[in-house]
């Protein structure tokens, strides 16, 4: 029996995710899955805290449920990817699964090997001169060697090619499959039949109609959300601009995924903005995408930097799991895995770091909750077992 990965935000868990748990079950092997802390990759809070997201993918199929920490999450495709295909080969997995708008694996393995070769780089080097963004510059490079450039248009294959790319980066021997998405596409506010995109659910969530949501979600899970645990950036938006107005010039330079003169850009913004709307505004551009200005903002806002930037996390912390997932992973994995936070007493100064930042986040995230929780509850986190609530 082989253990099976995902790496997944369950931003919340919808059907289109129990499909992809489903196929990747189908053949009875363990499924673990990675999923995204507090803070995820569009730069924003997840809107739901993660030990919420990890029980619905527990009643969901799912037999090990580890988080990816901040400094990975809200991040880059190309560090979110690093550090979920690490963790999940560190859990024992031999194939990660993903959803792919294409349904080709062998078109995204091609053209991740574009993306790997030498003549890509070449090229790209050409173009990396800031006249144009990063993935346009991209684009254009491994178009001219012959990749299939529809692929860099979905999300969910850019996501998939990344995936690979890491693993070769890595040279962890790693197989890759991927289901083809069905249903509305990403960020899409359209129905299709049993499937819309999980930002519609969360805009209804928000708006709290959680019987929308609940129509597009596994019926397990019916009854699971508490508009109380509904989590919204709005409310961390004048924090944000009280702390950023207290930084001073070159407090900004070491924040992750910075391009030269970035940071003065946002010193300035943040000074002149007042609202978190017209800060957004001052500094988003053709070079520098909406997402990745809100995980600048939010960077700067949570004090994290980019010591870790491309790195492999320093530890798996699993947030829980099922006696089958428990038992696979005694034989298989080979890492450290950490299921109690005093557990990181023992390792060294970088899980020390990445775990401190960890709780800096969650005790900021505890604001933007409906019901504000205490700080610490890092610290007092419930390891989940599946079979106690199912």
């Amino acid at each position: 029996m082989a253990i099976k990965g995902i790496i997944a935000e369950f931003n919340p868990l919808h059907n289109g995710h129990k499909r992809l748990i489903d196929e990747a079950k189908k053949d009875g092997d363990t499924v673990a899955a990675v999923i995204s802390g507090n803070f995820v990759q569009r730069g924003e809070c997840a809107i739901l805290e993660k030990s919420e997201r990890a029980k619905c993918a527990l009643m969901c199929g799912v037999d090990i449920v580890a988080e990816l920490p901040v400094l990975w999450s809200m991040s880059t495709a190309q560090n979110f990817a690093l550090g979920g295909v690490w963790q999940l080969y560190a859990l024992g997995c031999e194939e990660i699964v993903f959803g792919s708008e294409c349904g080709d694996i062998g078109a995204l393995t091609r053209t991740a090997d574009i993306l790997c070769s030498d003549a890509f780089f070449k090229k790209l080097s050409k173009r990396v001169n800031g006249a144009i963004t990063f993935a346009a510059a991209r684009e254009e490079a491994a178009g001219e060697l012959g990749a299939d450039l529809s692929l860099f248009k979905n999300p969910n294959d850019n996501l998939g090619i990344e995936y690979i790319i890491a693993a070769k980066k890595l040279n962890l021997p790693l197989k890759f499959s991927c289901i083809k998405r069905e249903g509305a596409a990403h960020d899409s506010r359209c129905v299709s039949g049993d499937f819309v995109s999980a930002s519609y659910i969360r805009d209804e969530l928000r708006r709290g109609d959680i019987a929308f949501a609940e129509r597009f979600m596994p019926g397990v899970l019916h009854g699971a959300v508490d508009i109380s645990d509904i989590a919204d950036t709005a409310r961390l938006e004048r924090a944000i601009l009280a702390v950023l107005r207290t930084k001073e010039e070159g407090d900004f330079a070491a924040l992750p995924d910075l391009s030269e003169g970035l940071d003065n850009k946002l010193l300035f913004a943040v000074r002149a903005a007042k609202s978190y709307a017209e800060l957004e505004a001052r500094l988003k551009s053709k070079r520098y995408t909406l997402s990745r200005v809100r995980r600048l903002i939010l960077s700067a806002f949570l004090g994290l930097d980019n010591a870790f930037f491309m790195r492999t996390p320093p530890y798996v912390r699993l947030l829980g799991a099922s006696e089958k997932g428990l038992a696979e992973l005694k034989r298989g994995t080979f890492y450290e895995v950490l299921t109690k936070p005093s557990q990181i007493k023992a390792l060294g100064p970088d899980a020390q770091k990445v775990f401190g930042a960890e709780c800096r986040a969650t005790d900021i995230f505890a604001l933007a909750l409906k019901t504000p929780l205490e700080a610490g509850i890092e610290y007092t986190r419930k390891f989940l077992k599946s079979e106690d609530f199912l």
